[in-house]
């Protein structure tokens, strides 16, 4: 009992209080919902799974992992040409069937509001490498020859590499914002148009590329070491203009564009993001094994791979972080449902606000904050 206080005194400060603490709880609650991502929808398996029994080879010999179920993820090149969005829809290659039966790959496409399977269709030895989502709302098988296809998986044009005076294409590259398509013609490199299917040649020299814009590719072959003996990593810069050394020290990875103007390289410690005149625009708080997973067709968000791995380089833990190209700062993190082998599949949808991560076996749609 507090004496010499009026009882009506005690309400209104005690309300006072209680109302203070009350909004800095719904603060708190607020500001932890609005940074988590939102589950849309989770589909799967989206194919009868196939088991299989992995080899790795270490100091001690190989070893035999038991017979598991086939997620069908593995680098982090199937990874982000898996599964793309494709106008108002999700679409998702799996392959069907394991050698030595004829290469089946079968296109999934799912309603984005729902995940329903729309439509589905089968493509038997076209050697499927990856699919694309362009800008205009298409999807690009790039194989043994170049098919665009509507989101209903419809025909809408085709590139045929030996109707040109090459004997050899591989399209295994896309420009950030959907528009170009990277055609490596050993040797050469042209640029394919993603709507109209138009070519434009690049170079004639033999050429590597690691990712590509609207006018040129990027590449971290070490031909550079002679100026640099003591070097281990080089971003080069490919464009009309000829080459362009952007980048070298004692350790890097494949580097990625996020934009026209800026590229992810994994650098050392840390990543960092450079741009096409070689100038570090900043670096990326993130320290430990990553690996790149995709970035928004607008280049305002870019996500990273984080993973722990066994000795046989299984994952033992993996998330997805959200990246702020304009800040490099984080700005959410999105965990699979299911473990994936190496690496599970991404996508953004052209303006970032929605993610997918997964595999045939489970694919989750979420709405970013």
């Amino acid at each position: 009992m507090i004496p010499d206080m009026p009882r009506t005194t005690i309400s209104i400060k005690m309300c006072a209080r209680l109302s203070v603490t009350l909004l800095a709880f719904c603060g708190a609650a607020f500001g932890q919902a609005s940074s988590s991502p939102q589950r849309v929808w989770s589909v799967g398996p989206l194919s009868k799974s196939e088991q299989v029994v992995g080899v790795a080879f270490g100091p001690g010999g190989p070893t035999i992992t038991p017979p598991q179920v086939d997620t069908q993820t593995s680098s982090i090149f199937s990874a982000t040409r898996s599964v793309i969005f494709a106008g108002e829809r999700v679409v998702v290659s799996v392959r069907v069937g394991s050698p030595p039966a004829k290469q089946l790959y079968r296109l999934f496409s799912l309603d984005l509001k729902t995940g329903e399977v729309m439509d589905s269709r089968d493509f038997v030895d076209l050697g499927v490498r990856a699919i694309f989502g362009t800008s205009d709302a298409h999807v690009i098988i790039s194989g043994d020859k170049v098919l665009r296809l509507t989101p209903d998986l419809k025909d809408s044009g085709s590139f045929d590499y030996r109707t040109t005076e090459h004997k050899f294409g591989r399209v295994q590259n896309e420009s950030p914002d959907g528009s170009t398509l990277g055609i490596a013609t050993n040797p050469g490199f042209e640029l394919l148009d993603s709507k109209s299917l138009a070519i434009s040649s690049l170079t004639t020299a033999a050429s590597v590329d690691t990712s590509i814009n609207t006018k040129g590719f990027i590449t971290d072959n070490v031909h550079w070491i002679r100026d640099y003996p003591k070097d281990l990593s080089f971003v080069t810069y490919v464009d009309l203009s000829g080459q362009h050394l952007l980048y070298h020290g004692k350790c890097g990875s494949r580097p990625q564009f996020l934009t026209d103007e800026l590229i992810l390289e994994p650098g050392c410690k840390t990543p960092l993001i450079i741009d096409v005149h070689g100038s570090v625009v900043r670096t990326v708080p993130l320290k430990g094994e990553f690996s790149y997973a995709g970035v928004s067709q607008n280049g305002k968000r870019f996500a990273l791979q984080v993973a722990d791995f066994t000795g046989n380089h299984t994952i033992k833990h993996e998330k997805f972080v959200i990246y702020s190209t304009e800040t490099g700062e984080p700005i959410t993190e999105v965990k699979p449902d299911e473990q994936a082998e190496e690496q599970s599949w991404t996508a953004f949808a052209p303006d970032g606000t929605l993610f997918v991560v997964g595999s045939p076996i489970k694919l989750t749609l979420y709405r970013l904050p």
